[in-house]
């Protein structure tokens, strides 16, 4: 779900942002993977190992047996992060340069499924260059070479860098890239076989924001009915 408090980027600005990377080909790359794909953080760089540590009652639910109501408890597991064990991650051997795709671990029902999206041939490019530079093997992982939370910080930095005057986080990338395709006419169920959002209907969120695109025409056209 698209968290309330996003700023979109325009066109001009998400331009900027990636401009500002070009001297570092890490965040280069990764900018670039993250505004052409409209994936998370979370599916290239991989997530932190939780183990159950046990389960709080949240309330009672009723189901029925032989005809007869059964009051159970309704229970969430309690969770805890395991420090510096991870899973998931894009790895070299998970990029399929003839395909032009990659696939990514997304976490599901705390639970780990392989998705596969699409790479534009510039990517493709951007991505080889990136690992023959570092000589990277196929079991190497494309985006560990900074944390997790240092890739969050280097998002805010490039951002001032660019001159953009609102709040910018990685989760920028994965909104514009899902705002310029309902720009362009695709459809929610299209977009979400591309960035892996659960539903169609989560993608409804960005209606609004595509819709103030004809505002301007709508108030003028709007004078003369």
């Amino acid at each position: 779900m698209v968290k309330t408090d996003i700023i979109p980027c325009t066109k001009e600005e998400m331009s900027k942002l990636i401009e500002s990377s070009i001297e570092d080909e890490f965040y280069y790359m990764l900018f670039m993977t993250a505004k052409l794909t409209g994936r998370r953080l979370g599916e290239f760089w991989g997530n932190q190992k939780k183990k159950e540590i046990g389960r709080k009652k949240i309330g009672v639910k009723i189901e029925y047996q032989d005809g007869k109501e059964i009051a159970l408890d309704k229970v969430r597991k309690i969770y805890k992060r395991i420090p510096n064990e991870f899973e998931g991650g894009v790895q070299v051997k998970d990029i399929d340069f003839d395909e032009g795709t990659i696939k990514i671990w997304v976490l599901k029902r705390r639970k780990l499924i392989q998705d596969e999206t699409i790479l534009p041939k510039e990517l493709i490019q951007i991505i080889k260059h990136y690992i023959v530079r570092n000589k990277l093997k196929q079991e190497d992982y494309l985006f560990r070479k900074v944390s997790y939370g240092g890739i969050q910080g280097a998002v805010k930095r490039f951002s001032k860098k660019a001159g953009i005057g609102h709040k910018v986080s990685f989760h920028n990338f994965r909104h514009y890239f899902v705002t310029e395709l309902k720009r362009k006419g695709w459809s929610n169920d299209e977009i979400r076989k591309l960035t892996g959002h659960k539903s169609p209907q989560v993608l409804t969120i960005y209606d609004h924001i595509v819709a103030k695109d004809i505002k301007s025409k709508a108030l003028e056209d709007l004078k003369d009915i």
